[in-house]
């Protein structure tokens, strides 16, 4: 049976998927770092691919460590009672996250000096686990999370104010320890900075009180609410408080930090798939505001020579909401952005899609994993009964792709996450 176009678009979905597995990409680098006698007396799970990280330890040491781990209340858990488990908000922080940041510092304290951390670090962690920084409540960090997500800031500066809130993140997590830390990072965010990952726990943080205070003033309208948090970050700047771990600092010398995966795995899963099928394939980095970057993939994919085609790129779109906001996430909005480009000047005798995917099954606030979409889904969402232009303007993906069978993309929680994966496609028809 010949494949279509659908039908390899969502294989490639689930080659990147896997090529991303947590459990498989720790055990590869602690089989590796073996030969060195690795050992841990504690071990550290915590972000959207705890589960899998942790699988990823099972049999390695030898003997009992002690074993913590903590991921959001809708990422997989671990069926083994050798780990101790708790949970918190995703995307914004909950009084369980508080308890979990509790917890977690008490068992950081508890390390004795001499003993080595294995700190096991994915995407999900800035949520999930929390502990304000004195003067700050739950609610503070709450707030601020919720504005932040709406503000179309790059995941940097975003992250520049989580660590500035927080007694753990930007370092924080690694002054806690008294012995050694090897820490493993499996990235969600655009350039892999250590920095970013989770708001760098066991990471030295460049960024400052000052460019916090920016961050947060540059959201204007959005920082209503957010009086507590303003005061903190002007405080700080003008030097009233300590700062975040910086580098250079002498604790930053019983650390070593390595990248296992991130969504360049991804990418190479996909472009190699689309070689052993003929294709020719092109990789490149995904970031701008989701609509635009929607319609500029469908450009630029329609710009490569031939009919057999795919243009892959992975990391992370914005979406600046405005005061009109309906349903969905940065996956969706760029497929339904796409839709609109690709509804008009496709090149004659061939089939083409746009595919965006949530690699943790997980786009924004959906339930959704993303979206795929061809030249026939926005008439399909207006004959539906839905305006498609007037709900992208609402940031309504959700709802408009809803109103078309098989245009979203439903995987659950993959227990992984290294980003976003957009997908042009073109085939002979």
């Amino acid at each position: 049976m010949a494949t279509t176009v659908h039908d390899l678009a969502h294989k490639m979905a689930a080659l990147a998927v896997a090529a991303v597995d947590p459990e498989r990409l720790v055990r590869d680098e602690l089989q590796r770092r073996l030969a060195g006698r690795l050992h841990a007396e504690s071990v550290l799970a915590i972000g959207k691919a705890a589960a899998g990280l942790a699988r990823g330890v099972r049999g390695i040491f030898s003997g009992t460590p002690r074993q913590l781990l903590i991921r959001p209340h809708s990422s997989p858990r671990i069926l083994d009672p050798g780990w101790e488990q708790a949970s918190g908000g995703h995307p914004i922080p909950d009084r369980q996250s508080a308890a979990a940041g509790t917890l977690l510092r008490d068992w950081l304290a508890g390390i004795e000096p001499g003993h080595t951390l294995l700190a096991l670090i994915s995407g999900g962690a800035s949520s999930c686990v929390e502990l304000p920084a004195p003067g700050l409540t739950m609610d503070d960090l709450a707030a601020a999370h919720k504005a932040l997500l709406g503000s179309g800031l790059p995941i940097g500066r975003v992250n520049a104010v989580r660590k500035h809130l927080s007694a753990l993140k930007g370092g924080g997590a690694l002054r806690l320890v008294r012995g050694k830390v090897v820490v493993l990072l499996l990235s969600d965010v655009p350039g892999d900075d250590p920095s970013t990952i989770a708001s760098g726990p066991f990471a030295a943080d460049p960024t400052t009180y000052a460019d916090a205070l920016q961050a947060i003033e540059s959201l204007g309208a959005q920082t209503t609410g957010l009086d507590a948090v303003h005061r903190h970050l002007t405080a700080g700047a003008r030097g009233e408080l300590s700062e975040t771990l910086k580098p250079g600092d002498p604790a930053l010398e019983r650390i070593d930090t390595a990248l296992i995966g991130s969504v360049k795995n991804a990418v190479s899963a996909v472009s190699g798939e689309a070689w052993r099928k003929w294709l020719r394939a092109e990789e490149g980095a995904l970031d701008g505001e989701a609509a635009e970057t929607g319609r500029r993939l469908v450009a630029h994919g329609r710009s490569m020579n031939g009919d057999r085609v795919v243009l892959v790129w992975g990391g992370e779109t914005t979406v600046t909401l405005g005061p009109r906001r309906g349903r969905g996430g940065r996956n969706t909005e760029l497929a339904l952005a796409a839709a609109d480009a690709l509804r008009e000047g496709a090149p004659a005798g061939v089939q083409e899609l746009v595919l965006a995917l949530a690699t943790d099954g997980e786009d924004g606030p959906t339930r959704k994993a993303g979206a795929l979409v061809d030249g026939a889904t926005w008439e399909a969402v207006r004959k539906a009964g839905i305006d498609p232009a007037e709900a992208l303007g609402r940031h309504d993906s959700l709802t408009a792709l809803a109103a078309v069978p098989g245009a979203l993309l439903e995987t659950g929680p993959t227990g992984t996450n290294v980003g976003d994966l957009a997908i042009y496609l073109r085939l002979p028809a």
